[in-house]
């Protein structure tokens, strides 16, 4: 991936690369929150992602297609997946929860996620 022109690995040392399941891109999100300035939490006997920035909290359930965001029940297209032991999210779901905006260049096979307080960071 690329954060503000700088390469860095989705999943660092462990060369994970992104998934396409039912036109749905997945990955491991860790990496991709903490550069926008959130944080990402594992319960792992419950099997649950915990996604906080801001004033957003999102919980996404390994192989369930309901998550919620603040508290409110939304119905995912892709149930959330451990691929080689790595938790794998839908990303246009968690980057738009986050209100990012969300591009896919289909020649690129590229997703490109603009996060508007990334200014306000740098700053």
């Amino acid at each position: 991936m690329t954060v503000n022109g700088v390469r860095k690995e989705i999943d660092p040392g462990r060369g994970t690369v992104p998934v396409v399941v039912k036109g749905r891109t997945l990955l491991p999100i860790r990496a991709i929150v903490e550069a926008m300035g959130g944080t990402v939490g594992w319960d792992g006997k419950a099997n649950k992602v915990t996604i906080k920035m801001d004033k957003t909290t999102i919980i996404l359930t390994i192989g369930k297609k309901q998550a919620t965001v603040n508290g409110k029940t939304v119905t995912l297209d892709v149930a959330p997946q451990l691929l080689n032991d790595r938790t794998m999210v839908p990303i246009r779901f968690v980057a738009e929860s986050l209100g990012c905006e969300v591009l896919w260049d289909e020649k690129t096979q590229t997703v490109t996620i603009k996060f508007k307080r990334a200014q306000k960071l740098k700053q």
